[in-house]
């Protein structure tokens, strides 16, 4: 069993977590500090390799969308992170999954929305600041090799954390 942070990421970068999606938990902790995950491969991504001790799925948002000039847009921006319609929605989902697959991740839940426990002391910006570090070095389009580089510093960052989905 890996002790220490190097140890830990040697471990990670062998291969990707083997859980399914049915695995996440869909009822929310009572007291974590929750980033809430937008519906993309990026997030999608973060959320399975988190892990379901870490991340829990809700169902999704829908959100009326109001023309204007020409273009759909979202009535309320303070509601990021919700589907606007079925159009879009298919159609964000299948290009996630399609992001995911090329990644070696299986195709989530369609119309789900993804929460993530933020270990304590950490804020939202600095989880994403550590994902987004560890795959600045890989090719953009080698999406298997940044989801193994994403996995070993999530792995790093919550190493010796307790999970808040297994109290």
């Amino acid at each position: 069993m890996p002790i220490n942070d190097n140890e830990v990421r040697l471990a990670a970068l062998e291969a990707l977590p083997s859980w399914s999606w049915g695995d996440f938990a869909k009822d929310p902790p009572q007291t974590v500090q929750l980033m809430r995950l937008g519906p993309n491969g990026w997030h999608a991504l973060i959320a399975y390799l988190a892990g379901p001790s870490w991340v829990y799925q809700e169902p999704a948002r829908s959100h009326p969308v109001a023309a204007t000039g020409g273009t759909d847009q979202r009535v309320d921006a303070a509601t990021a992170g919700t589907v606007s319609g079925d159009a879009d929605g298919t159609a964000a989902h299948d290009e996630m999954a399609r992001y995911l697959a090329d990644a070696g991740v299986p195709e989530p839940p369609r119309q789900v929305q993804w929460m993530l426990c933020l270990p304590q002391g950490a804020t939202e910006w600095e989880l994403e600041h550590a994902c987004r570090l560890a795959a600045q070095e890989v090719d953009p389009r080698d999406h298997r090799r940044i989801a193994h580089e994403v996995h070993a510093s999530l792995r790093v960052l919550l190493n010796g954390r307790m999970p808040p989905l297994s109290w």
